[in-house]
């Protein structure tokens, strides 16, 4: 699926912009790394779940890419980032949230 292939891409996007962000702030960056992560493998356990489990698994997918959206948000407010640094994985993400949404409550 495409939205597993962006995930991916995005995973690695951040993993690389969380290595920047732990010379200045580590618990930040763990944050980053686990917030990315969460989301890729929530996706994929939520698209082969059952109907129950699938929404409540997509729906934190969800969750996980909005809170990785804010913490590169962050990295560049306390200046650990400039926005060209963040724009791939933002990019990324305003075109992974939505696909994710949908998916979580396509009935």
């Amino acid at each position: 699926m495409r939205v597993i292939d962006s995930l991916v891409e995005l995973v690695r996007i951040v993993h690389g912009l969380a290595a920047k962000i732990a010379r200045q702030d580590p618990d930040l960056a763990r944050q980053l790394r686990r917030a990315s992560t969460s989301a890729a493998l929530n996706t994929s356990e939520g698209l082969w779940a059952k109907a129950g489990k699938r929404r409540s698994r997509l729906e934190d997918a969800v969750n996980s890419a909005r809170e990785v959206h804010m913490g590169l948000r962050l990295a560049r407010a306390c200046g650990y980032l400039a926005p060209h640094d963040t724009d791939p994985a933002v990019n990324a993400l305003d075109n992974i949230i939505p696909v994710l949404w949908t998916l979580a409550h396509r009935r």
